[in-house]
């Protein structure tokens, strides 16, 4: 592996593929913890039409906010479309579709199989709800120069589809060995302290010079899955709409269920674990 220098990004490649069969899938990538890129997963989706435009013209008057500002759908767009590195738009993301355009998730369909199995939704997962929301699908709407906040993976070890359907993001992932390098947040060991990569405060953070990033882009029409555990984090260089879905099935309950029962009670903590280890067994006999 490539050694960073200080104040400067390493680049390392990530693996493509077109119409990745399931079962490799599954073997090369799922198994051996290793993110990759797929073309062709979502060309079947209705949504690969959409644009910052379309949004604009269908739902107008569309009311929410981000950061605790009021916007209307126009008006956000437009600062979307005309956002720059030095004026980033404000950046509309983990929009649960369901709830907050529901009409559109009719383009999301059918899901690449590579979503599946999902055991985040179903029978016995109420107790899950309120923390994996099944799996539902997510929007991110933003403009050039815009980012994710922080630097993370995702909570209770659950593994992210990220469906780039317009524009371009770069992602930059540093794998789970590297997490002594990313100052994880006491309490929060999912994020860094490292508010800015880009441009790191190495007297603050030192050991952040030692950790080893790989950066990419991802283009319309493209779906990276990230592996549970890998820390990542993205910046957008064009006017951007992704969709993710979060997901848990045999080959990462184990790790979500020891992360889930850790931050219960400790009373608690027995009778969480065989919640888990039931569900597993019911959904193991069904197959799914």
């Amino acid at each position: 592996m490539p050694t960073a220098t200080p104040g400067k990004l390493t680049v390392n490649s990530i693996e493509r593929r077109h119409k990745l069969p399931y079962d490799e899938f599954v073997r090369d990538f799922v198994m051996r913890q290793r993110p990759v890129v797929i073309t062709g997963a979502l060309d079947a989706w209705k949504a690969k039409n959409w644009t910052p435009e379309l949004f604009r013209d269908r739902f107008p008057g569309k009311e929410f906010q981000i950061g605790g500002q009021k916007y209307r759908m126009a008006e956000f767009i437009d600062l979307v479309l005309n956002s720059s590195e030095d004026k980033p738009a404000p950046y509309l993301r983990n929009a649960v579709i369901e709830r907050f355009l529901p009409e559109l998730l009719g383009d999301i369909m059918p899901e690449p199989e590579y979503f599946l199995p999902n055991w985040t939704a179903g029978p016995l997962t109420g107790a899950l709800q309120s923390r994996l929301d099944g799996g539902r699908p997510q929007l991110y709407i933003g403009g050039k120069g815009g980012k994710f906040p922080f630097l993370h993976f995702d909570g209770w070890r659950t593994y992210a589809f990220l469906c780039q359907i317009y524009g371009t993001k770069e992602y930059t992932t540093y794998t789970e060995d590297q997490a002594q390098y990313l100052y994880p947040k006491p309490g929060h060991a999912n994020a860094s302290l490292v508010s800015d990569i880009e441009n790191p405060d190495f007297e603050k953070f030192p050991l952040f010079a030692k950790a080893t990033p790989v950066r990419f882009q991802l283009g319309p029409g493209e779906l990276l899955f990230i592996p549970d555990g890998l820390w990542h984090t993205a910046k957008i260089l064009s006017p951007s709409i992704t969709v993710s879905v979060n997901r848990a099935n045999a080959w990462n309950w184990k790790r979500l269920s020891r992360d889930i029962c850790s931050k219960a009670p400790i009373y608690a903590r027995p009778a969480a674990m065989a919640y888990f280890t039931g569900l597993r067994l019911v959904r193991t006999l069904r197959g799914a």
